[in-house]
Formats: structure tokens, sequence, C-alpha cells
């Protein structure tokens, strides 16, 4: 029963990270609602960006990163996940079963706190020493936080900025605000995939001036 408490302690405390979670909730309650009106977004648009795999990372203000992967399919997003940091197959395992665990995230924790005698194969993250962000790599991976990603377009910004965009009365005019300022960086994996992001921003643009967006 101790061991039971022990291990839903450290679920809760490391999975839950206030800033991180509730922006990615956020986000997630605003791609509901996109799909919802997915209708009225231009076809033009939808034939451009509207088959996508995209990497986001959002840079949080409290110096930590929220990465997510966004899956479109004619427009819709067919898949919004959180993705965690990938292990190396030979890291991680602490008790030798082949398998990550929140049983694993226990043992770095507490080689984290110097309870118990610190092993190499639970640096996850490579950084010399075993702390408690090896611990929530793990546990994230256990739960299946983690995630394969192999985008078509890489789309970066910042917390404020997507608070910005989220709440704006015109998220388009914000958008394109944000982009031109740099605030927002789109880059396109490969020479084609770049060609379609420059002109779909031109379609939006067009679209701003004429009142369809």
């Amino acid at each position: 029963m101790k061991k039971i408490f022990i291990i839903s302690f450290l679920l809760f405390s490391l999975l839950v990270t206030p800033a991180n979670a509730e922006l990615f909730s956020e986000m997630n309650q605003k791609v509901i609602v996109y799909n919802q009106n997915v209708d009225t977004v231009p076809d033009s648009l939808k034939n451009l960006l509207g088959n996508e795999e995209i990497y986001g990372i959002v840079h949080l203000n409290d110096g930590n990163t929220l990465e997510v992967k966004a899956v479109t399919k004619d427009g819709k997003v067919i898949e919004f996940s959180k993705l965690g940091t990938k292990i190396a197959s030979e890291k991680g395992d602490c008790n030798g079963d082949n398998k990550l665990t929140a049983l694993d995230a226990l043992c770095a924790l507490q080689m984290a706190v110097g309870k118990m005698e610190e092993d190499d194969i639970l640096d996850v993250d490579d950084n010399g020493e075993v702390s408690s962000l090896d611990a929530r790599i793990i546990l994230q991976n256990a739960v299946g936080l983690s995630s394969e990603v192999n985008p078509s377009i890489i789309l970066t910004t910042n917390e404020n900025t997507m608070n910005n965009l989220m709440y704006s009365q015109k998220p388009l005019d914000a958008f394109l605000d944000a982009y031109d300022s740099g605030d927002i960086e789109i880059k396109g994996v490969g020479f084609g995939k770049s060609i379609t992001i420059s002109i779909g921003k031109f379609v939006m643009k067009i679209s701003q001036v004429l009142g369809i967006l």
C-alpha cells in the first residue's frame, strides 16, 4: 500500500506541471472549436495547408518548452498531442525488466535525492547526472506522452503569443502580426513545402483584405 501511495504521488507531482498542462489543455479546446468551424475555412487554404504533420514548439514563460504534434487532413485536425522526450532504447530501465514504468521513474527520483547510488542508465537527458527531470522524462514515456513526429511544418512561438492568438477577437490579424514580427516562426521541411507556406501566407493576406477571414 505504501508503494502504491508513493507511485501515485510521483505520478501526480511529475506530470502536473501547471503552466505546461494548462496551456496544452487550452490549446486542445481551441482545436476542438476550430474543427467545429472548419467548413468556414476557404478551400484555397485547405488545399495548401490542410494535410500536414505540424511540430509545434512553444517556449513557456517559466523556461520550459511545450512541444506538440498536430496532424491535419482536409483542413481538419485529426490528431493533437503533447510530445515527451524520446528515450534511447538502452536508457531508463532501472530494474532491468525491458520496459519503462513508474517504478523506473521512482528509481530515478530516489537517485536524484541521494537515496540510491546514481546509475548512468537513468541519465536519460545525458547531462551527466540523474535528476528529477530524468524521472519526469521516464514517467512521460511510461504513460505514453512520448510520440514520434515526422513533420512537414515546424512552428515555433512563445506562451504569450499563443495566449494572444487564442483569445484575440481577430485571430487571423494577430497571427499575421506575430508572423511578421517574428514571434511566430514557420519552417517548411523541404524546398517544396517552404514554397507552399509562402503561398499560404499570401492567400491569408488576400483573404484578410477581402474580408473572407
